[in-house]
């Protein structure tokens, strides 16, 4: 009789631990969801509307996907990609300190920059808000911000 009681008490105990991490893996962030982490910046000619003689400084994972995301505690260049877009492409938020570091300011710009682009407000940078937000356009010739943001 205690066998069967410990058997119950086991398959309860490994169905509760599979069934939360199931919940786990099924309510991830949409920005965050099936999309790598950032974890550069890179140049791109080649984004759409990128005028001629110019380029484009994107938050990347790894050297050429533009499709990435991150939030609250990533720290590197991709987050500085994000802030110096930020503060050249939206004169109503307050300018961010290009400091590379995803802390309180640069998540309350984000959604800040959701708000304004009407999309999901997360305070998460990932696919919806790349495809939605601009970014400066810097001039080839000096890597001097263009006055143009795309």
């Amino acid at each position: 009789m205690n066998r069967n009681r410990f058997k119950v008490g086991a398959i309860s105990a490994i169905i509760g631990v599979t069934s939360t991490l199931l919940v786990g893996l099924t309510t991830a962030s949409p920005a965050s969801a099936a999309t790598s982490e950032c974890n550069t910046a890179r140049i791109t000619t080649a984004a759409p509307n990128t005028p001629s003689g110019r380029y484009l400084y994107l938050p990347a994972y790894n050297s050429s996907l533009y499709l990435c995301w991150m939030a609250y505690g990533t720290r590197g260049d991709e987050v500085k990609a994000l802030q110096g877009a930020i503060n050249h492409c939206y004169n109503s938020i307050p300018n961010l300190v290009v400091d590379g570091i995803y802390g309180d300011a640069t998540r309350a710009a984000v959604r800040a920059v959701q708000t304004q682009h009407r999309i999901h407000v997360d305070g998460e940078y990932g696919p919806d808000t790349y495809y939605a937000m601009m970014f400066p356009a810097y001039r080839i010739v000096d890597n001097g911000f263009s006055g143009t943001c795309v």
